[in-house]
C-alpha cells in the first residue's frame, strides 16, 4: 500500500517512506501557492516536505500538516515568515535563497532546532527570542550589521553569520554551548567578545579586517581557527590554545613564524599544509 500521493499541474508525486518518515519532494514545478499541490491536505502524517526551487511567495495551507518535522523551501520567493504557527512539531526549517527581510512568526515553534535563512535580505537578529530550542542557526549572506537578540538561545551549538556587514563581535556572551562560530567575510576589525565561549571548537574569522591575534585566551577547547585573508602581520596571541590543531593564515602579510607552538599544529596557507616547528623561518604566504 502506498504512502499517498499528490498532483501538481496534472503530474503525480508519490510520498516516500524513508527511515520511518513520510517525505514529499516537488522541485522545479513553478509552484506559486500550496493550493496547487492537490491532495496535500490529506497527508496528515507527512513528516518532511521539500518544495525548494519553485515560485512560492506565501505559505498558506501548512496548517493541514500537523505532524510535519522538516520543511524545505529553499530558492523560492518568500518575503515573510508567516503561516508557520501550526507547525508545532517542526524541528528543521530551511529557507535559503528567498526574499525575507524580517524574522517573525516563529514564536510558537517550540521544537525548532535547526533554522537556515541564508541568502535573504534580513537586516536584524530579532524575532528569535522564544525559539529557545535552537541548536543550529544560519543567517549567512544577509544584511546584518550588529549581533544582538540572541541571548535566550543558550542551546545553540552552531551559529553561522558569515558574509554579512558585522563590524564588532558582541552579543554572544550567553551562548556558552557554542561549538562552531562562523563570522568570516564581514567587516570585523578586532577579536573580542569571545571570553565566555569556552566550548568553542571551530572559529571562522577569515576575510575580515583583523590586524592582531588577541582575545582568544579563554577558548581552551579551540581546535580549528580560520584567520586567512586578514591584515595580520605577527603570529602571537595563541599561547593558551593547547588544543589547536589547524590554523589557517594564508593571504596575510605575515613576517615570519614565531617560536613556541606545538609540533602537532598544522598551518594551512597557500602551500596547503605547513608543519609549524619551534624555529624561525621566513614564510611568504
Amino acid at each position: 500500500m502506498g504512502a499517498g500521493s499528490v498532483k501538481v499541474q496534472g503530474k503525480k508525486f508519490n510520498v516516500k517512506n524513508e527511515l520511518g518518515m513520510l517525505r514529499l519532494e516537488i522541485y522545479n514545478m513553478n509552484i506559486k501557492n500550496l493550493s496547487e499541490v492537490k491532495g496535500l491536505e490529506k497527508l496528515k502524517n507527512l513528516g518532511a516536505l521539500n518544495l525548494s526551487n519553485n515560485e512560492i511567495s506565501e505559505l498558506d495551507g501548512l496548517d493541514a500538516l500537523p505532524n510535519l518535522k522538516q520543511l524545505f523551501l529553499n530558492n523560492n520567493k518568500i518575503t515573510e515568515l508567516k503561516g508557520l504557527d501550526s507547525l508545532t512539531n517542526v524541528d528543521r526549517i530551511f529557507m535559503t535563497g528567498n526574499q525575507i527581510t524580517e524574522i517573525k512568526g516563529l514564536d510558537k515553534l517550540s521544537n525548532l532546532q535547526w533554522l537556515e535563512l541564508n541568502r535573504n535580505k534580513i537586516t536584524e537578529l530579532k524575532g528569535l527570542e522564544k525559539v529557545t530550542g535552537l541548536i543550529q542557526l544560519e543567517i549567512e549572506e544577509n544584511e546584518i550589521a550588529e549581533i544582538k537578540g540572541l541571548d535566550t538561545l543558550t542551546n545553540l551549538q552552531k551559529l553561522g553569520l558569515r558574509r554579512n556587514q558585522i563590524t564588532e563581535i558582541k552579543g554572544l556572551d550567553k551562548l556558552t554551548n557554542l561549538r562552531m562560530l562562523l563570522l568570516d567575510h564581514n567587516k570585523i576589525k578586532e577579536i573580542k567578545g569571545l571570553d565566555t565561549l569556552t566550548n568553542l571548537e571551530t572559529l571562522y574569522l577569515n576575510n575580515n579586517e583583523i590586524t592582531e591575534i588577541k582575545g582568544l585566551d579563554k577558548l581552551i577547547k579551540l581546535e580549528t581557527l580560520y584567520l586567512d585573508t586578514c591584515q595580520i602581520t605577527d603570529i602571537k596571541g595563541l599561547d593558551n590554545l593547547e588544543k589547536l590543531k589547524l590554523l589557517f593564515l594564508g593571504f596575510n602579510p605575515l613576517k615570519k613564524k614565531e617560536q613556541g607552538f606545538a609540533e602537532n599544529v598544522d598551518v594551512m596557507g597557500e602551500e596547503h599544509v605547513k608543519n609549524l616547528i619551534k624555529s624561525y623561518k621566513e614564510w611568504k604566504p
